[in-house]
């Protein structure tokens, strides 16, 4: 069209098909009960891994990202500022995080701070074991040589790992919708779930989780029934 050999731009007049929005896929709190029975039994570097998975909510990459220099533990938090990816093209690479609000802060609670202090102990071990053969670059989670693990690695460890343990199928994303979910039904308020996803819009999280919020307002619906409403 810029060029003046067609008069207007046929795909412009395209009718878009509506995306039709599936719903989160989450565990259910025994569901989790049983991840973390099983996750005992496995090293601590996949323990301390799948921990943040759930209680950051982070994505695959921004775990793998995740360097011991972002670590606050004295203010109990990490800073979620860089992220782990991979292209046919490029191999495993890194990059900033998926938009603006993804770079943030994240609060942990003092089981997740001792179990990363006991990880990083661990870790410095090993470096110790392997010497030269460990290239340090601060992640928090790598390969045995140091360099950044492959996302994919914790996509194929998650699905041996479910069928070692008779486990449902268990993805990554999953553990993210799980945390917003259950933050739903304690009755957190969107934006705080939302800056802690790091998503861009509170609309975003809204949309994604309108079928979740609706399950919890049932939830102190019937709460509030039973404090006001029935007699003892």
């Amino acid at each position: 069209m810029k060029e003046g050999l067609v008069p207007f731009n046929v795909a412009s007049r395209a009718m878009l098909p509506k995306a039709e929005r599936k719903e989160v896929n989450y565990f259910q709190p025994e569901q989790v009960a049983a991840i973390r029975d099983a996750l005992e039994k496995e090293p601590i570097k996949w323990r301390a891994l799948v921990h943040l998975l759930l209680i950051t909510g982070a994505r695959r990459g921004e775990v793998l990202g995740l360097k011991w220099g972002k670590v606050d533990f004295e203010g109990s938090k990490i800073h979620i500022c860089n992220s782990v990816l991979y292209s046919p093209d490029i191999g495993i690479y890194e990059s900033t995080p998926k938009t603006p609000t993804s770079n943030r802060f994240v609060t942990l609670p003092v089981e997740t701070m001792k179990l990363l202090k006991q990880y990083r102990a661990w870790q410095a071990q090993e470096r110790f074991r392997l010497g030269s053969y460990y290239e340090n670059q601060d992640f928090i989670f790598a390969q045995d040589t140091g360099k950044p693990m492959h996302p994919d690695s914790v996509t194929d460890w998650l699905k041996k790992f479910s069928k070692r343990h008779d486990l449902p199928h268990i993805n990554a994303h999953a553990f993210r919708h799980t945390m917003a979910s259950m933050l739903y039904f304690n009755g957190v308020d969107s934006v705080s779930i939302s800056k802690r996803l790091g998503h861009a819009q509170v609309s975003t999280t809204a949309n994604i989780y309108a079928h979740v919020m609706e399950e919890a307002d049932q939830k102190n619906a019937n709460i509030l029934a039973d404090v006001f409403l029935k007699k003892a």
